[in-house]
């Protein structure tokens, strides 16, 4: 599928040397430069990116802080940089407490990368609790991102379809109520029994989220990654990895801020919200997952209603999915 764009970060190499560095600034913003102890979810986070995305022997205990220019003179390729930044601006939220400090170090490594990351500046917004502001930028990078269409009124047509499924669309209805007649273990048939499994409404059937959603339900189904608070922050790892762009690690800023940070971002009072629901082992296996696909399950060019007749099974391999996390140290 030459049209469609593989992981972002997909081709991006580590050495020793690097990953060790960017393990030790990642531990240097969870210590806030040794001035207080690792504490267990920082520590879970070093091991789990340690051993899903670097697959390398380094030892936590011993890895000395790392000042940001040491730091950029050691990471100098720029998807690394881009990469390896967005680990660190991951760390203040683990303890479900953005704290000034770590923002403002955080800040500092950026500037010695020279990058200034959309979830650099959201990181900045959480910090002063600014969350409406957040979410007018992250709503319009969602639309530009994931929804289909080209131009403002494209996408805007998509918008006005998402709220008349809500309200009930019995053509789109019939559509997904037809699925149930495909073969068993078809991505159809399968999506089908997935949301009648749950008590979700189909899209276009009343108080649906409309086909808006169904590429992310899509990527629930195929990665079997569940839809609990903790499964939609793991999935949102999974997006984060296989993603065409750096938008995917806002996707995963709004659910750790909804499921594990406890603040009411996207869910609107529709869906509850949670704290402490980040899992950084399941995370960082599911991202190392994403980053494994052929493409980009979200980007808008793909139409899975071509291939809601597939088996399951083919789909899994045809997008290079990795049935369970393969981790090796080296």
């Amino acid at each position: 599928m030459p049209h469609l764009k593989r992981p972002y970060f997909q081709s991006v190499t580590w050495s020793l040397p690097t990953a060790r560095a960017v393990l030790a600034a990642m531990k240097t913003v969870a210590t806030l430069q040794n001035t207080r102890p690792l504490d267990d979810i920082s520590c879970e986070m070093l091991e789990a990116t340690r051993d899903a995305v670097f697959k390398a022997s380094v030892t936590i205990d011993t890895l000395p802080s790392i000042s940001p220019t040491d730091f950029a003179n050691q990471v100098q390729e720029q998807q690394q940089r881009q990469q390896a930044l967005q680990f660190l601006i991951l760390m203040p939220y683990l303890d479900t407490q953005v704290d000034v400090a770590e923002v403002e170090l955080v800040n500092a490594y950026a500037k010695a990368l020279e990058l200034a990351p959309h979830t650099l500046k959201s990181l900045r917004l959480v910090c002063d609790r600014k969350l409406n502001q957040l979410l007018v930028g992250y709503t319009r990078r969602t639309i530009t991102n994931i929804l289909p269409g080209h131009g403002v009124w494209q996408k805007l047509k998509v918008v006005f379809s998402a709220f008349r499924q809500y309200w009930g669309d019995k053509q789109v209805a019939q559509r997904y109520q037809a699925l149930r007649l495909l073969p068993d273990n078809t991505l159809g048939k399968e999506l089908y029994r997935y949301y009648r499994d749950r008590n979700f409404p189909l899209p276009g059937e009343k108080k649906s989220f409309s086909e808006v959603l169904v590429g992310h339900d899509l990527v629930h189904l195929l990665s079997g990654i569940g839809t609990d608070m903790t499964g939609e922050i793991i999935v949102a790892g999974f997006e984060a990895g296989m993603s065409n762009s750096e938008f995917g690690f806002e996707l995963l800023l709004e659910v750790v801020l909804d499921f594990h940070m406890g603040f009411k971002f996207t869910t609107m009072g529709v869906l509850e919200s949670g704290v402490d629901h980040l899992k950084p082992k399941a995370l960082m296996e599911a991202y190392a997952r994403g980053l494994h696909m052929s493409f980009d399950l979200l980007d808008p060019a793909w139409d899975f209603k071509t291939v809601l007749d597939q088996p399951i099974d083919k789909l899994r391999q045809q997008y290079q999915l990795l049935p369970l996390p393969q981790v090796t140290l080296v």
